[in-house]
């Protein structure tokens, strides 16, 4: 289960960063203000993806 969220994360992070880029023609976050709220949530699902894969639920198993 933690894998499955682990690439969830990343899909989502990845998604919110392709969405903030100048790459696709989405116009969802207009002005660099808006940017902001995005950029942060897609960092914490990329620390959070990188937080579950290292752990793998090792440490919730032996309790």
């Amino acid at each position: 289960m933690p894998q499955l969220m682990s690439w969830l994360n990343v899909m989502a992070g990845l998604i919110l960063f392709f969405a903030m880029s100048g790459i696709s023609e989405w116009v969802i976050f207009a002005s660099p203000q808006a940017k902001l709220f995005p950029f942060i949530v897609a960092i914490l699902l990329l620390v959070n993806a990188v937080y579950l894969a290292l752990t793998r639920g090792e440490f919730w198993a032996r309790r």
